[in-house]
């Protein structure tokens, strides 16, 4: 296993494209978080909670999209036989592909949530606020989401197999249709247990009143959608051929 993941690491940085995404997502981060602190701090009621981890969110879909792209690029490229050679184990293989993602990804979110939070609670001043327990939580918690969503999109792709497919199913999901959805009274008590808005939870205080969800149980929803993703990947890639 450890080889495995060695080798995953290796593609992991051996590509341009990839080693730039790991600092950008920092950068994302921090820019989205201190431009939200900024233009939000002189609003009534505002939430320096939300605020500080308002740039992770934006931030976590650059990870979503490095993680689909991890497992679709071997396809598309054909290195996926070469892969399957050199770790003929599927399970090594493909529980290595996704811890080393989702390893990488608790290591940056875990210097990403502290440092967007304290940049933006500088920018708000005298209306920020400091870490107590609860904001610590909400930081653990803030590493579990991103994980757990980016365990998430890699099941899903390696389902599809096509960075273009899922792509197409999930972007419009995280970007649109669950905000459209918890909106609409008909539809919010659905919208609730999709995995981004369940997540965002832990996040997010603004959607606490029409969710019956709490931050654990939303990242306890999130871990079962991220469960059975993680499920469906693995059965496609060991019934069907590379």
């Amino acid at each position: 296993m450890n080889n495995a993941m060695r080798s995953e690491w290796i593609k992991l940085i051996s590509l341009r494209s990839y080693l730039w995404s790991l600092p950008s997502y920092f950068v994302v981060c921090l820019a989205v978080g201190s431009l939200m602190g900024y233009t939000s701090r002189r609003a009534d009621n505002l939430d320096p909670t939300a605020l500080g981890f308002s740039g992770l969110q934006s931030g976590m879909l650059l990870m979503v999209v490095l993680g689909i792209m991890a497992v679709t690029n071997e396809y598309s490229s054909g290195t996926i036989q070469t892969s399957l050679l050199a770790v003929p184990r599927r399970i090594t293989f493909y529980t290595a592909k996704l811890g080393t993602l989702m390893l990488v990804t608790v290591v940056l979110s875990a210097v990403a949530a502290p440092g967007s939070f304290f940049l933006v609670q500088g920018i708000l001043g005298d209306s920020g606020i400091s870490v107590d327990a609860t904001v610590l939580a909400r930081m653990v918690g803030a590493v579990a989401y991103t994980t757990l969503l980016v365990g998430f999109s890699m099941g899903i792709a390696m389902v599809l197999r096509s960075s273009t497919m899922t792509l197409s199913l999930l972007m419009p999901v995280f970007f649109m249709l669950s905000t459209i959805l918890t909106n609409i009274p008909v539809t919010r008590k659905v919208a609730q247990f999709l995995p981004d808005m369940a997540g965002s939870l832990v996040l997010r205080q603004d959607l606490a009143p029409y969710s019956s969800l709490n931050a654990v149980t939303g990242l306890a929803v999130l871990a079962a959608w991220a469960g059975v993703a993680a499920t469906a990947g693995y059965i496609s890639l060991a019934r069907r051929d590379a």
